[in-house]
């Protein structure tokens, strides 16, 4: 999963980086004195010369090209042989050696950009490289189905990182993913922190009270499947657990309830076709009272946020049953309809975190990174697989180290 987004990011980096450590204008700093303070003591001029100013300095000119008369290069920079031909040729030599280099850091350095590195030691970006290299991302994102609100944000958040630091000329490559990392996570986090789903049923226990969940959203997300991988989850966590088969409108929707609680060990509260949802729901709380059950996990009929019947029914859920969380179950490869569907939802209905299934499936990611952003509701779980154990708590960390992975 986030794989398209992981490539087109990375590249989007490495190309930004060859093309501006490799022969750029970067604004320097080594030791907080100017790159003039650092020529002047090296290079002594003659008496009548005024300091080389080092905004005016031309770094070109230490590549041969149109170099100051009277400027000279410290002997530990010193290009030998001076002869022109064998310039070229220790150019040829040393580009070869870079690309040797670069198959493992994908960073092509100049001459130029050694010589500063042997005199200075930081570098900064402008402000138009900034806005070069953010812009490139911020489109990686949007191709890759990030919302383009959520990508504005992460763009802003990364300009500022990038303007207020200075990077190691040596690890620039590793400093600027950092900062890629970091305005990503600020994205992330932008919906406040996900529901601690089992440290809520754990506390709830304590008091001896069955925690509600209530399970929605459309048809076809593999929401009852869901509901089985949670209970799967809640179970081998030690908590007990009990499912209410409330899709009482889905045809064959009880059967496959019945055959997901079976198969996980769990016990299935039904009724028949046509009967209220919401009374189902009650009679599955009050067993899990009467046989002191940690969870009931309550399922409900697929349906669209723009059916005014199917959401007033839901209303009446809530109203019953008094969920202690309720959880929109989501297709990741759903684009950016699931967070309409969310928006629209929330007019009626309060909703507490999403669940986010078939990640597996989802080469592009950009919806587990926008979805909270632009819903406002936290992430509770990913689901990436069949299995009843493919499901996973929701972490930041997961998202972002398949993006932006640590160096």
């Amino acid at each position: 999963m986030f794989d398209l987004l992981k490539k087109k990011i990375s590249g989007v980096v490495n190309s930004f980086i060859n093309k501006k450590v490799d022969g750029t204008a970067l604004e320097q700093e080594a030791d907080g004195k100017s790159p003039a303070q650092h020529h002047d003591k090296d290079v002594p001029g003659p008496a009548h010369e005024s300091p080389v100013d080092s905004k005016a300095m031309d770094y070109s000119a230490y590549e041969g090209q149109n170099a100051a008369p009277e400027t000279k290069l410290p002997e530990s920079v010193m290009q030998q042989p001076a002869m022109q031909e064998n310039n070229a040729t220790n150019r040829t030599a040393s580009n070869n050696q870079n690309s040797k280099t670069s198959s493992k850091s994908n960073i092509k350095l100049s001459i130029a950009t050694k010589i500063k590195g042997t005199i200075l030691k930081n570098v900064s970006l402008n402000d138009s490289e900034i806005d070069d290299l953010t812009q490139n991302i911020e489109m990686s994102m949007l191709q890759s189905d990030v919302a383009q609100k959520t990508a504005e944000k992460f763009s802003e958040s990364l300009k500022l990182r990038l303007k207020s630091d200075r990077f190691d000329y040596k690890n620039i490559r590793k400093e600027i993913d950092a900062d890629v990392r970091t305005a990503l996570l600020d994205v992330l986090e932008s919906a406040g922190k996900s529901p601690n789903v089992l440290g809520l049923i754990r506390k709830n226990k304590e008091f001896g009270l069955p925690s509600k969940i209530l399970f929605i959203g459309p048809n076809g997300t593999g929401k009852t499947t869901t509901i089985a991988k949670v209970a799967h989850l809640l179970k081998h966590s030690g908590l007990s657990v009990v499912i209410s088969a409330s899709d009482t409108f889905r045809a064959a929707a009880i059967e496959q309830t019945e055959h997901h609680g079976k198969s996980v060990g769990v016990p299935v509260i039904k009724s028949g076709y046509g009967a209220d949802p919401a009374s189902v729901a009650y009679d599955t709380i009050e067993y899990a009272r009467a046989h002191r059950i940690d969870a009931v996990l309550i399922d409900t009929a697929g349906r669209q946020e723009t059916n005014r019947n199917l959401v007033m029914e839901i209303q009446k859920m809530v109203r019953v049953s008094k969920p202690d969380i309720t959880i929109f179950v989501g297709e990741s490869t759903a684009g950016n309809a699931i967070s309409r569907q969310i928006s629209e939802l929330q007019k009626s209905i309060k909703i507490d975190a999403i669940i986010l299934t078939k990640l597996d499936c989802d080469a592009k990611g950009g919806n587990a990174i926008s979805i909270a952003d632009i819903t406002g509701v936290p992430i509770a779980f990913f689901c990436n697989g069949e299995s009843y154990d493919s499901i996973m708590e929701y972490n930041p960390d997961i998202i972002l180290d398949a993006i932006a992975p640590a160096s």
